[in-house]
């Protein structure tokens, strides 16, 4: 699980109790190249920044994260134009297994998981969490509207397909990943131009809380987290949508302060020789969940 103690950057690893997580590099420069990945999120892309960076053309700047929630690890394809593949199907989002083949043209990873000895009998997370929440949602400050994740992660960006996607100039085009840990939502910056902000704090990682807001450009969403005692039965009116779009907010006259935090340690950079399911609109959520005043 997460350790508070155990970050780069501000973004945490997974300890010893969690699934130990090794890429071997099967196809491409580098090939047997074995990369230990750490952290609760593993970027891969041509960008700066990434945990592994492919320098490739055919390769995005953010073209993949790999989250290792602790319990289990998936693969996040961040709306790519040549898209990602396990075991040779193009995919978006996937839980991998060991011997798994995760694809980035022009190169193919091996999937090694394995758990230490501790981890067999040490199941106690080292951070503690209030309680599990039954409903997670975001409400779009600017027009009231109360989104519920289909999945345990999304992405949110200004590209088409994002599952979130947000029409204003200060959002990237994949700007920020959302996804449960334990049941609990998290938010992950994807090294923005802009930055990802919680409850106006600049931030490349952040468990959140009930009321929290998030801010991605001049666009904010409240956090909606209810407990099991308040948990909302599913709309009669939720329906599944195409990725859905956020017009932008009028741009604000101080604009952003903060900075993308760069993330600089045990970067992997391998240079190559050559040149489902989105989000459901839960309308109703609020007539059920405890009316609270809008900060302003």
């Amino acid at each position: 699980m997460v350790g508070s103690d155990a970050t780069f950057h501000g973004l945490p690893f997974v300890d010893s109790t969690g699934p130990a997580l090794r890429l071997t590099v099967q196809r491409g420069p580098n090939e047997g190249q074995v990369i230990e990945c750490r952290r609760l999120v593993t970027l891969v892309g041509s960008r700066p920044g990434c945990k592994i960076r492919l320098d490739h053309p055919l390769v995005s700047p953010l073209h993949a994260a790999i989250i290792n929630d602790g319990t289990e690890v998936h693969a996040v394809d961040l709306v790519t134009h040549r898209g990602t593949r396990l075991n040779d199907l193009k995919m978006e989002y996937e839980r991998l297994s060991d011997g798994d083949v995760l694809t980035i043209e022009p190169w193919a990873f091996g999937i090694g998981l394995g758990r230490t000895k501790s981890s067999r009998n040490n199941r106690t997370p080292s951070i503690a969490l209030e309680f599990a929440p039954s409903v997670i949602a975001l409400e779009h400050l600017e027009s009231g509207r109360v989104l519920q994740p289909n999945r345990a992660a999304c992405t949110v960006g200004r590209r088409s397909g994002c599952d979130i996607q947000v029409d204003d100039a200060g959002v990237s085009r994949a700007h920020a990943l959302l996804f449960l840990h334990g049941d609990h939502p998290v938010v992950v910056d994807l090294l923005s131009r802009n930055g990802t902000f919680v409850n106006d704090e600049p931030t490349p990682f952040r468990i959140l809380k009930d009321q929290d807001v998030v801010r991605v450009g001049n666009t904010q969403f409240r956090v909606r987290v209810l407990v099991p005692s308040t948990s909302v039965p599913k709309s009669k009116d939720a329906r599944d949508v195409a990725p859905h779009d956020i017009a932008s907010s009028p741009p604000r006259k101080n604009g952003m302060n903060g900075s993308p935090v760069q993330l600089e340690d045990d970067l992997i950079d391998i240079q190559s020789v050559e040149g489902s399911q989105r989000w459901q609109i839960a309308e109703k959520i609020k007539q059920t969940a405890p009316k609270r005043r809008v900060a302003q």
